[in-house]
């Protein structure tokens, strides 16, 4: 495998960089290794064929600042039942 060039996200608030920042020491990752960490995850993933299964995908590892019982509630007001325990 070659080295890869650098990627520059521009345009992030202060306020988004502070909380990816946040949520990768939550992973034990700096901002970097969480960004890596992320771009791998997304490209070696399987393509979904349809928002069903891209929503079981995401369902199956969600972020670990999701708060399920909001989630949950949120899918409940909208007509949709979560099938989560």
């Amino acid at each position: 495998m070659t080295a890869m060039k650098a990627i520059v996200v521009r345009n992030l608030t202060a306020e988004v960089l502070e909380r990816f920042k946040e949520v990768a020491a939550s992973n034990h990752r700096n901002a970097e290794a969480h960004a890596r960490f992320l771009i791998e995850r997304e490209v070696s993933a399987a393509p979904a064929d349809t928002c069903g299964e891209l929503a079981e995908r995401i369902w199956a590892d969600p972020a670990p600042d999701v708060d399920v019982k909001k989630v949950d509630s949120y899918l409940a007001t909208r007509g949709r039942r979560s099938n989560r325990p």
